[in-house]
C-alpha cells in the first residue's frame, strides 16, 4: 500500500497534469478561431462553446474521480476501511445556476470589451486566453471540492476535514494561512483562482496535525506573518478565499 506522502504526490501530479492538458487544449481551440471566416465575432461563439464545454465536463468528471479515489486510498491507509460509495452526478455548473455554456461564452465578451477600450488585438486575445485558463482551473477545483464534500458527508466516521497544501514548490500565502484552520463537517473548502489545495478527512483529533502543512507554514513564516484572510460568499464559486 502507498504511503501518505506517495498518495499525496500522485494525486497532486495527476491533478496538475489534467489541468495543464485541458487548459492547453482550450487555448488551442480559442487561438484557432483566428483562422475562421467569422473569427471572434458572435457567429463563432456557439461553435466554440459546443467544442469546449464537453471537454470541461469530462475534465470535471476526471477530477472528481481522482479525488474520490485518493480519499478511498487514504481511508484504507488510516482506518483499514474504504470510504462509502457516493453519487457524483450534478457536479457541473456553478453556484446560482450558472451553466458551463454561460461561462465559456465569456471569453468573447472579455475580448470585445478590451478591444473597445483600446487594447491591442494580440494582447486582448492573450488576456482572454489567460482568463479562460483560470476559469477552467476553477471549474476543476469546484468538481474536486464537491466530490470531497460528498465523500466526507457520507462517511459517519469523519469529524471534520483539513486543507492540505499541494506538492507544488511555490505556495500561495492565502492557502498557507488557510491550511492552519480546522474545518467542520458540512463546510465547503474556500477556494480561489489557481488553487491546488486538497481536502483530507479527519477521523480523530490526532489527524488535525499535518507535517506537510506545518513544514510549509514554517518555511513561509515571514511571508504570512501579516497575511490576513477572509472568506466571501461568491455568487458562482461559493466560499471564496481572499486577502483581508
Amino acid at each position: 500500500m502507498a504511503t501518505l506522502a506517495q498518495l499525496r504526490r500522485d494525486y497532486s501530479d495527476a491533478r496538475l497534469s489534467l489541468r495543464a492538458g485541458l487548459v492547453q487544449a482550450a487555448r488551442l481551440i480559442w487561438e484557432g478561431l483566428r483562422h475562421s471566416p467569422t473569427a471572434y465575432d458572435r457567429a463563432s461563439m456557439p461553435g466554440f462553446v459546443d467544442q469546449l464545454v464537453p471537454l470541461v465536463r469530462e475534465g470535471q468528471a476526471q477530477e472528481a474521480a481522482l479525488t474520490v479515489a485518493m480519499l478511498r486510498e487514504l481511508s484504507l491507509l488510516r482506518t483499514g476501511v474504504p470510504t462509502p460509495d457516493v453519487d457524483l452526478s450534478g457536479l457541473e455548473g456553478r453556484e446560482g445556476g450558472v451553466s458551463l455554456e454561460d461561462v465559456y461564452a465569456r471569453p468573447f465578451v472579455w475580448l470585445w470589451t478590451d478591444l473597445k477600450n483600446g487594447k491591442p488585438f494580440e494582447v486582448a486575445l492573450d488576456d482572454a486566453a489567460d482568463r479562460l485558463g483560470k476559469s477552467i482551473e476553477a471549474d476543476l477545483q469546484l468538481a474536486s471540492r464537491n466530490a470531497a464534500d460528498a465523500v466526507i458527508d457520507a462517511d459517519r466516521r469523519v469529524i471534520g476535514f483539513k486543507r492540505v497544501l499541494s506538492e507544488r514548490p511555490n505556495h500561495c500565502p492565502l492557502c498557507v494561512v488557510a491550511s492552519t484552520n480546522h474545518y467542520r463537517k458540512g463546510d465547503l473548502l474556500p477556494i480561489h483562482p489557481g488553487c491546488g489545495c486538497g481536502v483530507e478527512p479527519v477521523y480523530d483529533s490526532g489527524d488535525w496535525d499535518d507535517d506537510l502543512n506545518r513544514q510549509v507554514a514554517d518555511a513561509y513564516a515571514e511571508a504570512i506573518r501579516s497575511q490576513q484572510i477572509a472568506v466571501l460568499d461568491h455568487g458562482e464559486y461559493g466560499p471564496y478565499l481572499v486577502a483581508a
